[in-house]
C-alpha cells in the first residue's frame, strides 16, 4: 500500500491552520468592534498568528516523521530572543527612574488593601 497518509495529513493540518487563522481574525475583529485598544488587539492578533504558524510547522514536521531531539529545549532557545517590540530588562533602575516609580506608586493601596473593590 503506498504511503499517501503523509500527503493527507499535510492537507488536514493546512486546513486546520486556515480554520485557526479564521478564528484568530474573528476575535481580532470582534475586539476592535467593541472598542478595545487597537494596538493591544493588533499585538494579540500577531501573537496568535505566530503561535498558530509555530503549531502548524511543528505538526507538519511531526507528520513527516521528523524526530525532535528535545522540543522543550528548542522552544526555550527560541524564547530567549525577544519578540518584535519586546524589551529586555537591563537590570536595576537608575535612581531617577526608581524615584519616579516610587512617586507614582506612593498613593496606591496595592493588592493587600482592607477595602473591598467596587
Amino acid at each position: 500500500m503506498p504511503d499517501d497518509g503523509g500527503h493527507d495529513d499535510a492537507q488536514i493540518l493546512h486546513s486546520a491552520y486556515a480554520e485557526r487563522v479564521r478564528e484568530i481574525f474573528k476575535v481580532f475583529a470582534d475586539n476592535l468592534s467593541v472598542g478595545e485598544n487597537e494596538a493591544l488587539c493588533r499585538e494579540r492578533f500577531v501573537r496568535g498568528l505566530q503561535f498558530a504558524r509555530r503549531a502548524r510547522d511543528l505538526a507538519l514536521r511531526a507528520a513527516e516523521g521528523e524526530v525532535f531531539a528535545d522540543p522543550l529545549a528548542e522552544l526555550a532557545s527560541k524564547r530567549d530572543e525577544p519578540a518584535a517590540g519586546e524589551e529586555i530588562a537591563a537590570g536595576a533602575l537608575s535612581p531617577e527612574h526608581q524615584a519616579m516609580v516610587d512617586k507614582a506608586l506612593a498613593g496606591t493601596r496595592g493588592t493587600s488593601s482592607p477595602y473591598p473593590r467596587r
